[in-house]
C-alpha cells in the first residue's frame, strides 16, 4: 500500500521513500510530509518482513 504527501496517516508506522529508500516515522493523524531527504511525495510502509537484515528491500523492491 502506498502513501502519499498531504495525506494523513492511517497508522503510526515508519515510512519508507519509493525512490531514495530513508524511512520516516509517523504517527497516526500525522500530515504525510515530502521525503525530506529527496523531496518524492510516495511511500511505502516500511515493514520488516519484507526487508533484508542490512535494511535493503526484500523481493518486493519497486526498482
Amino acid at each position: 500500500m502506498t502513501e502519499k504527501a498531504g495525506e494523513t496517516a492511517r497508522e503510526s508506522a515508519n515510512f519508507r521513500c519509493e525512490r531514495c529508500h530513508q524511512v520516516t516515522p509517523l504517527s497516526r493523524g500525522a500530515l504525510i510530509p515530502a521525503c525530506k531527504f529527496c523531496g518524492y511525495d510516495t511511500y511505502d510502509l516500511s515493514n520488516p518482513r519484507f526487508e533484508r537484515r542490512d535494511g535493503s528491500l526484500g523481493p518486493h523492491d519497486p526498482g
